[in-house]
C-alpha cells in the first residue's frame, strides 16, 4: 500500500468516527497526526524526487 493509500484510508476512517455520535476524540487526534505526518513525509519524498 502506497502512502496515498494509506492518507485515504485513514480519512475515511476518521470520516466514518467523526460522523459516530461516541465520543472518539482520542482516536480521532491520533488518526489526524497519522495523516499529517504521512502527507509530510510524502511532500518530503516527492519533493528529493525532483532534484
Amino acid at each position: 500500500m502506497n502512502t496515498t493509500e494509506k492518507i485515504k484510508v485513514l480519512e475515511e476512517r476518521l470520516q466514518k468516527l467523526s460522523s459516530n455520535e461516541k465520543e472518539n476524540y482520542g482516536v480521532c487526534r491520533k488518526i489526524r497526526r497519522e495523516i499529517r505526518t504521512l502527507q509530510r513525509d510524502f511532500a518530503c519524498h516527492k519533493s528529493d524526487e525532483n532534484v
